[in-house]
């Protein structure tokens, strides 16, 4: 019987060679852009209100805010969908 050890990690040295190769080489490049300094995108406030016209000043002014906010927002919904799931689940008789 063979050592399957070897094969392991002769694997695992391999997919993260490819890993590198693909994701951390050109993001350590400039992640492919050709044009220098930094990447500006400002969203138009014009014929905006409301929620749309909060969020969008937070990404304008401060994206460290705009980023929590959504992120939060994202886990909420996930909760909420699970625990909806998990409910309709329950309904229908599956443990």
């Amino acid at each position: 019987m063979k050592n399957h050890g070897s094969r392991c990690v002769l694997a695992i040295g391999l997919m993260a060679g490819i890993v590198m190769a693909v994701v951390v080489a050109p993001a350590l490049a400039g992640g492919g852009h050709d044009e220098e300094g930094k990447l500006e995108h400002v969203v138009s406030l014009e014929g905006k209100s409301g929620v749309n016209l909060i969020l969008a000043r937070w990404y304008n002014e401060n994206r460290v805010l705009y980023a929590l906010v959504v992120t939060a927002t994202m886990a909420l919904l996930g909760i909420v969908v699970g625990q909806v799931t998990e409910w309709v689940l329950k309904l229908v008789g599956v443990k």
